[in-house]
Formats: C-alpha cells, structure tokens, sequence
C-alpha cells in the first residue's frame, strides 16, 4: 500500500516477507520491553547491543537510516500492528497477507503494558519515581496521606504526609504522619511479595474445596508474573499494585494492606457481579515507626523474631522469575529453554539456573521474603549451588 517498509520486513510482489536478520532485531526489542519494563531501559539496553534501525538505499546508492535507535522509534515499533499480522486502515484493525512477526501473547502484553505506562504518568507528577501509594494510603482514622516531597542540596527527597499536617502547619495541635517514601513503599512491597509467593497462604485466600488443580496452577502463575512485576522497574511496580491493592492503613503498630481478589482470578478488579466472598483480603504486618520531629521512621518488623527484615531484592526477583519461568515451561506457553533465551533476550544458561529455584522449599522462600535468610545467602549463590530437589536437604545445605 505504499510508505516505508517496516524493520523486520521486506517488500516483495505487493506484499511483505520476513527479513530473518532484522526480525531478530525486533523480536529482541520486544522481549526487552517486555523484560524491562520501559522505553528509556530498552533504549539503553539496545545501544549497549547495538541495535540499528532499518537501512535503507535509494535508487542512486543513498544510505539512510542504520542509526541507533531514538526512543520514539521504539514507541512506533512496539506499538505498530504490522508485526502481530495486521493492517491498520482508517482507524480499524484487520488480517494482513503478511507473516505475524511476533505472536500473539507477546503483542497483547507488549501493548497493555504500553497503556499502562502511559496511564502511570498521571501518577508521577513530573517525578523521577511515582508515588507508587497516591491514593492508597491512609492512617488509621482514615484520614489520607498525600505525596509530597523536598529538595535537598539538589537531591530530591519524597514523602507521604497527613492532610492535617499540611492543613493545619505551623499550629500547636497539627498532628499526623511523614514517612519516608521509599520506606513505606518497600515495606507493601514485601508485605505483597511474601504473601504472592507462598503456596499454602494462597490457598488460605482462596480455599481448596471445589479448586481444580488446574485454577490453582493459574493462580500461583499469576502470583508469579504479579511478584517479578512487584520488584521489578518502577514502570512495572505501579501498575502492578493500583490493579492489586484497594487501601493501605498505617497506624502505630500494623500496616494493613486490603488486596483484591480480581488480579489472581482473573477478572475485573471493579466487577459489579463479585460475591461478597470476593471482596478484598487484608494482610496485617506488623511495623516500628519511631518519630524523629515532624518525620517518622517505618521499619517491617519479622513477626517470628520481631527484628527488622532484610529483604534481598535481587534474591526475591530471581526465584519470581525462575517461578514464572517454570510455569510457561509446564503449561506449554514456553516450548524450550532456547524459546524463552530468545524470546527475553538472556543467555539459556541463567534461565535453567532460575528455573530451578522453583523448586525451592516454601518455608525457604518465606524466610527470603522475610529476610531471614543467612547473610551469605544472595541471587548469585544460590543459582550457583546443585540445589537438592529434597527440601530437608535444602535446608541443611542453605541454612547451616
């Protein structure tokens, strides 16, 4: 129909047949969407590859294109409907006489994630980070805490703070809560990322009477794929918890996170059907706070051991992947090792090490959500280690 030829492609007869080398280019482009979260990380990624845009020749040997990529580019590329086998015409998608350059599944989450970001903006407030709990937070009369934030010595600093703190500043009786940002938002994080990843309190939310093995597989896999996004980039944490999270209330001695049930079964967060079992579930911690002037110190607290966690981020986001990675292998979504290594643009060799900490004991991974884990205990020893599928061997070998 006309115009450029799109990168992956090539123009032949009135139609477009696949350019083997530059569809590789694209499929790495979506998996590293799809891994990172972000157009800036993809752009990053990608010149640090290598990667080109299309190079084209005119009729008298006129070189154009062949340049890294501008982060525009990628925002057209990922969004473009060619690649999922369609044909854009007025406004309406149809059925293209060319070969799908991606599949399905990649496209559908390529652009919902897409329409994430692009509705996360809102959120951000001309931010480095969102504000990842706006609208989330309260204390517990209800009362909300609102994102605010300070710069010092160039440095910018963001906070959670009561309304009456704001409303009522520079009176004797203003009384409320400043927390730390990234403070409260880690501690939700772990709260969420615990729960997520442990079977048997899974299976509390939910109950096994008239469950198929089948539901809960899909439940602990859309547990998986919500925890990598939970410790993910913050282009994934936030949409991942607005879908997840209805309130969170803060008080003395407790934070109290109310989940939905929607995102683990699959249906619509706002749905006007949900019976009343389907309402949210809440997840009590228990918490520190000690004030320090008008701010606050906010440390999660073990329950078992009342001592602060020391939860290893890098540690948890690798047994979420090795999980969500075991599970497209056992349900077929992923046919190979060599099919995810292509397709998320990472070596077969780190996947396999992953995946094998799917096998990891629950009562190991809840001590690593709670950080109880041995000091010594990080993301790249235990992919080293020949863990013992015996979980009491587990145990001897990573905990003495």
């Amino acid at each position: 129909m006309g115009g450029n030829v799109p990168l992956g492609y090539d123009a032949s007869e009135g139609t477009l047949v696949l350019n083997p080398v530059e569809a590789e280019t694209v499929r790495r482009i979506f998996a590293l969407y799809r891994e990172l979260g972000g157009v800036r990380r993809v752009k990053e990624e990608a010149d640090r590859l290598g990667l080109r845009t299309k190079l084209r020749v005119t009729a008298n040997g006129t070189e154009h294109g062949g340049k890294p990529f501008a982060r525009g580019h990628f925002y057209r590329l990922l969004s473009n409907p060619i690649y999922a086998g369609q044909i854009a015409h007025k406004g309406q998608l149809f059925p293209g006489q060319h070969p799908a350059l991606i599949d399905d599944e990649t496209w559908t989450a390529v652009r919902d994630r897409l329409a994430a970001n692009a509705g996360d903006h809102r959120y951000k407030a001309k931010s480095a980070e969102p504000s990842l709990l706006a609208g989330l937070l309260v204390d517990a009369r209800g009362e909300r805490l609102t994102p605010s934030h300070a710069v010092k010595k160039g440095r910018r600093y963001r906070y959670y703070v009561s309304a009456s703190l704001i409303t009522e500043a520079g009176t004797d009786h203003a009384q409320g809560w400043r927390f730390a940002a990234r403070e409260i938002e880690e501690a939700v994080i772990t709260i969420l990322a615990d729960v997520l990843s442990s079977p048997a309190r899974l299976l509390d939310w939910f109950g096994t009477s008239g469950m198929s093995g089948d539901q809960t597989r899909k439940i602990h896999a859309r547990a998986a794929r919500l925890v990598a996004a939970l410790i993910g980039s913050p282009e994934q944490r936030s949409p991942a918890i607005r879908g997840l999270v209805e309130q969170v209330v803060v008080d003395e001695q407790t934070i109290i996170i109310k989940v939905r049930r929607g995102p683990l079964l699959d249906r619509p967060v706002s749905s006007a059907s949900d019976a009343p079992s389907d309402g949210a579930i809440e997840l009590t911690a228990a918490v520190s706070i000690k004030r320090r002037g008008v701010g606050t110190r906010l440390v999660l607290l073990d329950a078992q051991h009342n001592h602060p966690a020391r939860c290893d981020p890098a540690l948890v986001k690798a047994i979420a992947r090795g999980r969500a990675w075991f599970d497209e292998l056992v349900t077929g979504r992923a046919r190979s090792l060599q099919e995810l290594a292509k397709r998320d643009g990472i070596s077969r060799r780190y996947i396999r090490r992953l995946v094998g900490l799917a096998f990891l004991s629950p009562q190991l991974v809840e001590a690593i959500l709670q950080g109880r884990q041995p000091v010594e205990l990080t993301a790249t020893s235990l992919t080293e280690l020949d863990l013992p599928l015996d979980w009491a061997e587990q145990h001897r070998l990573l905990t003495t």
